[in-house]
């Protein structure tokens, strides 16, 4: 009973930071229907489950519900990837306890590894929100031989989007080398929100 309640708790809280980052783009992206972001502002989490048997992907999904669930109150008061970023790191040891406490829990052994920095990542893409590939700042938490399917989002800003079997990578479109230059970011809902308007004119 405690343990349901528990988890009931932990997908809440997960549910409430994915929604509030789909309200921050929805307000960003109503007037134009793009958001403007640059590398330097965005910090992206991975989680490598140990390999693709169907219970280490178990538990990449316990462990990141335990950690977005930690995370989320932590980051919402985040207004710049700088604040984010002092807030990850300094929390970059209890993430790493956190995941190895799920995996003792389920009675595996795997090492866990957390890595910060600048990573090559191929170009993902969710309809039309299109992350080119080339390097970005990210969180990359590794369990065992983190051979397994990966599992993304984006903590700051947090979209938090889930890595699905459809977000397989895709020809690139544009390779930025530079931290700085802008990525734009279109956004179906804004879109959507647009054409309502046109048609009530």
């Amino acid at each position: 009973m405690r343990r349901n309640l528990l988890h009931q708790v932990v997908i809440l809280s997960v549910l409430f930071f994915i929604v509030s980052g789909w309200a921050l783009l929805f307000w960003q992206g109503r007037e134009s229907g793009t958001m403007m972001t640059s590398r330097g502002e965005l910090i992206r989490f991975h989680i490598l489950a140990n390999s693709d048997s169907p219970a280490d992907q178990q538990l990449k999904r316990e462990v990141r519900d335990v950690v977005l669930a930690y995370l989320a109150p932590k980051l919402e008061q985040a207004g710049s990837a700088a604040a984010a970023r002092r807030i990850i790191n300094a929390e970059r040891d209890n993430l790493r306890e956190m995941a190895k406490k799920v995996l003792t829990e389920h009675n595996c052994a795997d090492a866990v590894e957390v890595q910060i920095g600048w990573f090559d990542f191929p170009v993902k893409a969710y309809g039309d929100l299109v992350l080119p590939a080339g390097k970005y700042e990210a969180v990359r938490l590794l369990i065992g031989k983190a051979e397994g399917q990966n599992w993304w989002c984006v903590l700051f800003p947090p979209l938090c989007f889930i890595d699905m079997a459809n977000a397989a990578a895709v020809p690139a479109v544009k390779t930025l080398s530079e931290g700085n230059e802008k990525i734009q970011l279109r956004w179906k809902v804004a879109e959507l929100w647009q054409r309502k308007d046109e048609n009530c004119e």
